[in-house]
């Protein structure tokens, strides 16, 4: 009888399990990353009767939780897909309705500023039209700036994003290694069902690692898990973690990059290469906002130093030469602003950009590499470039005796050596050329007499037979009163180029009468700047700049006189077309057409992010969906099991009480 007793308790005890089990699935129906759990029984075993044998009941043999490997590994791929597809369609929605949105697109601003240009040709004479124009000029700018600090507050939010996510990571990555820990210690006690829970919290703390950075896995024989993150950098081994860090960006500190911290050592890493996330984080700021930067600032160049410099060509109400409406593109702190030295420990070189050809000019940024440095004399400098858009590079070698300039080809931009101090050869520098440009506009003056409607009194002209480069212009008109300054009765001089020290680069040069022959009162000379190229030609009251290129011997210049007076809009006209002349893109793009490429550009990655989002969420929401048919609690199920369970538990009961009155019967019998 004592068998039969057993073998009922045996039921009970499978029966009970069975039950508890089965409540424990339903408690934790809504639990998230919860796996169904169910008892796994095993026969007790049996004992010999003679040529027979008889079973002694049930054991639990254990408790496992319904999982799939495959199922759980392709869902942790789906969800970092989803995580980054997400993220990249959020950024870029947001620059898309920033650069789009009437509020604050510069479309209508720039517009309106050029029709008040052409109010001031239809009215060169009146200050109110001249004031109309400086004000809409003014909140042209004023849009500028909202647009460069709306996508600078974006930038800040992505960089704030990145810190806060590494501190997410690293949290997770100190759970999971936890974890780890606790379900080998459980293992280890010999009792594989009870780490079922902690198997469910784990795989599901993953699976939140998953949606910011791309996981693999590798199960160790303690049933530890390693993870990998993004191309194979190890974050969790068994109990350890290591830390995931934001550190500020070299050369741009306000560029935060990633790290991994192993104590006092830290490991800079490649958030791109991450996956999840965090590398729509860096692919979006790295490339899709700071190419808006880029673009925007191109665009504002174009327009403002346009203006400016056919406001140089005409003559305010005031009889001077126009002066720069907008702020100088190509000032002292303009240039030095586009450069940023690497802190490589590579000594130092102050370097500064200039804008020279609006045509050739790129929203592209560069690397500026130092291959070599002779102290000389003669002091002589390599350099690399390298457009990271194209990965187009140039090199060019500078002897500073002769010239502290360099051009960087088919880039529209030059660079200048401003010092130097104890420089090797390896030194690292970034170039932007076009980034700050549409936080640093600005407006110059208020003053509507300052508006250079009139076309200048003095003209230069470039001989048609010229072999140089130079292109010269009025720039000042100092003393109307000078007994040689141009007037009817003079109306011509020629600037004629006679000698080039090639030492020292200086220009000795004769002036022309109208008839040819030579003033020698007017003879000079002139050294350009080795910095910036630039020269002064100062004579008979007048100073004649030359802005660009270079004069090769027995070139010629005319200076003209050119009547203007009262109501003269020709220059005004000029700026007026500007609108419509193709500047920008090697000649194939007006002002507009560069912000419009800027907004399809922009729309169409918005658009296409939006089409990978919705993939990547169907992609997740099936996997999902087969983990829960697989791992998922089904309360139908979960009922009937109940029902089940319950009977099969009254059933052992039954056999106990069976047992217990054969044990009476027993000893009622033997009294």
């Amino acid at each position: 009888m004592a068998d039969l007793l057993q073998t009922g308790l045996s039921g009970i005890y499978s029966s009970q399990a069975k039950l508890n089990t089965t409540s424990h699935n339903i408690a934790n129906i809504s639990t998230e990353g919860y796996s169904r759990q169910s008892v796994i029984t095993e026969t007790a075993g049996a004992e010999r009767y003679g040529d027979y044998f008889i079973g002694r009941g049930s054991i639990v043999a254990g408790v496992e939780r319904a999982y799939d490997q495959f199922a759980f590994t392709e869902n942790n791929l789906n969800t970092s897909n989803l995580g980054y597809a997400t993220e990249v369609y959020q950024q870029n929605n947001q620059i898309d309705m920033l650069v789009s949105d009437e509020s604050t697109s510069i479309t209508q601003p720039v517009l309106e500023m050029f029709e008040s240009i052409s109010g001031v040709a239809d009215n060169p004479n009146m200050l109110e039209s001249r004031t109309v124009f400086l004000e809409s000029a003014g909140n042209m700018i004023n849009q500028y700036n909202r647009l460069y600090d709306n996508l600078e507050i974006q930038y800040s939010s992505i960089n704030n994003d990145i810190v806060n996510t590494a501190q997410t990571v690293s949290a997770l990555a100190e759970n999971i290694a936890s974890l780890n820990l606790q379900i080998s210690s459980v293992l280890k006690s010999g009792s594989d069902s009870n780490a079922n829970d902690l198997l469910d919290q784990r795989d599901q703390a993953v699976n939140s690692l998953s949606q910011y950075v791309d996981v693999s896995i590798v199960t160790t024989d303690n049933a530890m898990m390693n993870v990998y993150i993004g191309s194979g950098q190890s974050l969790i081994m068994g109990s350890n973690a290591l830390q995931l860090i934001a550190v500020n960006g070299n050369p741009d500190a306000s560029r935060k990059e990633l790290a991994i911290s192993t104590g006092r050592n830290q490991t800079l890493i490649d958030g791109q290469r991450l996956g999840g996330k965090i590398s729509a984080m860096f692919d979006t700021r790295n490339n899709d906002l700071e190419r808006a930067f880029n673009q925007l600032g191109q665009n504002v160049i174009g327009l403002t130093h346009s203006i400016n410099e056919q406001q140089k060509e005409g003559m305010t109400l005031e009889g001077e030469i126009g002066d720069n409406i907008f702020n100088d593109i190509n000032s002292a702190d303009s240039m030095k602003s586009r450069v940023l030295s690497h802190n490589d420990g590579l000594g130092e070189m102050q370097l500064s950009v200039r804008i020279d050809d609006l045509s050739a000019l790129t929203p592209d940024e560069f690397d500026l590499v130092v291959d070599d440095y002779q102290v000389g004399p003669p002091e002589i400098i390599s350099f690399t470039s390298t457009n990271r858009s194209t990965g187009d590079t140039s090199t060019s070698t500078v002897n500073t005796a002769e010239t502290k300039r360099f051009s960087i080809s088919n880039s529209g931009i030059s660079v200048g050596i401003d010092s130097i101090s104890s420089l090797v050869a390896g030194k690292e520098f970034t170039l932007r050329p076009t980034r700050l440009a549409a936080q640093e506009a600005t407006l110059e003056h208020k003053d509507a007499s300052k508006v250079a409607a009139a076309d200048s009194e003095i003209k230069t002209v470039a001989g048609t037979d010229n072999t140089g480069t130079a292109v010269l212009r009025t720039s000042a008109i100092v003393d109307t009163s000078h007994a040689l300054y141009l007037d009817e009765d003079n109306p011509l001089m020629t600037i004629d180029i006679t000698a080039i020290d090639a030492t020292t680069g200086e220009i000795s040069f004769e002036v022309l009468d109208k008839n040819g022959t030579a003033i020698s009162s007017l003879s000079s000379s002139t050294t350009p700047d080795l910095l910036t190229g630039k020269a002064i030609f100062a004579f008979a009251g007048l100073e004649i700049e030359m802005i660009s290129g270079a004069v090769q011997l027995t070139d010629t210049f005319t200076v003209n006189y050119n009547e203007t007076g009262d109501g003269d809009n020709r220059n005004i006209m000029k700026m007026a077309d500007l609108q419509t002349e193709k500047l920008m893109n090697d000649g194939k793009a007006t002002f507009a057409d560069v912000y419009n490429g800027m907004l399809s550009e922009v729309g169409s990655k918005t658009a296409n992010a939006d089409i990978a989002m919705q993939s990547a969420t169907i992609l997740q929401t099936q996997s999902y969906d087969r983990i829960q048919a697989m791992s998922g609690v089904n309360m139908d199920e979960e009922a009937a099991n109940l029902l089940q369970f319950q009977q099969h538990y009254s059933a052992a009961a039954r056999v106990i009480t069976v047992a217990s009155e054969i044990f009476d019967t027993i000893l009622q019998a033997s009294r």
